[in-house]
């Protein structure tokens, strides 16, 4: 088959300049209608295509649409089909692309895009991204709109994460940051704003990433049930984030919020804004709902949930003793008395926990934090009647709050 069609293409070069890109097309098709399966005959054909359609001899212009129309009639043909032999055949067809690149953006960056789909259905997430990548979006000789640059943008993003490269991404995910105010796409700031959710999640940034998805939960365009989702690691971010005030309204906010009564984690929620000790085995039921990087180790050995359990117990043990020895609190916390020194110190020193250490006779002494209480407790009450607000007008008026929430 691969010698009729040169023979064929060579016929199709001396025909009518006008008549050509008519009968490439056709020829096309032929070589494509000519068997349901990827066969050796029907590679070795496609390639010589390729081969001819690249040639300088062809012209510029005709060798950009004979190579348009392979991507669009080879890309709806392959649907289907062996996706190994498909793969093969886009690397092919860009690899022979590359030495024209600049000449063939336009068509390198749909193959580019092709072969991302099949690596992305494949879970090799890493080399869709590096295909992806490789798209020249920077170029001054093809027209490209900032809604493609962007749509690329966050797609890498997405991938990188896939694989947990949380640096590489956030750096794409600052260029998509320079495009987002200008996107008329109503679906691209969600899929940003979820980005970013994700990479603060990643670089343990617990209590803005837990404000990114609370804000996400109520976006009238997500699926209900994605929002639910949302929400859920809202909370999770939120319990794993540093003790102080501002995690306190964020717990005080997530648990006025009524959706949260039937999710899995409202139990550690509930015990976390009502400042009771946690149970080993609460902990352990918890833990066991956390992605890889949530539960990484820390440079002192301990993990993000470790240290977020003990000063959350810590600072419940507070309001139950006026004080407690070091040995006892190590052993409320399961850790040393000389760890929980260690923690009771530092905590004291950020503000966080209320008390003084007497360590001539090992002992912490907790103060009652007073106003300071009270006014948090005054701030997230207004929190939460500001969500209430917020979430009726989204109620009552879903499309003017969704175009509001897309700007933002």
């Amino acid at each position: 088959m691969s010698a009729a069609t040169s023979q064929q293409l060579q016929s199709i070069a001396t025909a009518d300049l006008k008549d050509r890109p008519v009968l490439y097309r056709q020829l096309l098709e032929s070589v494509l209608g000519s068997s349901s399966t990827l066969t050796q005959d029907v590679i070795q054909a496609l390639q010589v295509f390729i081969t001819h359609s690249l040639e300088e001899s062809v012209g510029l212009v005709v060798s950009r649409q004979l190579l348009g129309d392979f991507v669009s009639l080879f890309g709806e043909w392959s649907t289907g089909k062996d996706v190994e032999a498909t793969k093969e055949m886009w690397k092919y067809l860009l690899d022979q692309m590359q030495g024209r690149a600049v000449a063939f953006e336009e068509q390198i960056s749909s193959v580019r895009e092709k072969l991302a789909d099949i690596l992305e259905e494949q879970e090799e997430f890493l080399e869709a991204a590096r295909q992806l990548q490789g798209i020249p979006l920077d170029s001054g000789h093809r027209p490209i709109s900032e809604n493609y640059k962007l749509q690329i943008y966050i797609r890498i993003v997405r991938l990188l994460l896939e694989e947990d490269d949380a640096v590489t991404a956030e750096a794409y995910l600052n260029r998509a940051a320079l495009l987002i105010v200008n996107s008329t796409d109503p679906v691209l700031p969600i899929h940003f704003k979820l980005s970013q959710a994700k990479v603060l999640d990643f670089k343990r940034n617990f209590l803005q990433a837990a404000s990114k998805y609370h804000e996400l939960s109520y976006i009238p365009m997500i699926d209900a049930g994605e929002r639910l989702q949302l929400l859920t690691k809202a909370v999770t971010c939120a319990v794993l984030a540093g003790a102080g005030p501002l995690r306190s309204r964020m717990l005080a906010t997530l648990y006025k919020d009524e959706r949260v009564h039937d999710l899995p984690v409202y139990g550690i929620l509930q015990k976390m804004y009502m400042d009771r000790v946690l149970r080993k085995s609460e902990v352990k039921e918890f833990a066991a709902t956390l992605e890889p990087h949530q539960v990484a180790s820390l440079a002192d050995g301990t993990t993000v949930l470790d240290r977020a359990v003990i000063e959350h117990n810590l600072l419940s043990a507070s309001k139950l003793y006026n004080n407690i020895t070091f040995q006892e609190l190590g052993n409320l916390l399961d850790i040393s008395a000389e760890q929980a020194e260690q923690v009771a110190s530092k905590m004291c020193g950020e503000g966080i926990l209320h008390g003084s250490i007497d360590q001539i006779d090992g002992l912490v002494h907790f103060k009652d934090a007073g106003d300071l209480a009270s006014w948090d407790s005054q701030i997230a009450g207004l929190l939460h009647h500001l969500d209430g607000v917020v979430e009726s007008v989204q109620t009552r008026y879903p499309e003017w709050a969704a175009a509001q929430m897309s700007r933002a």
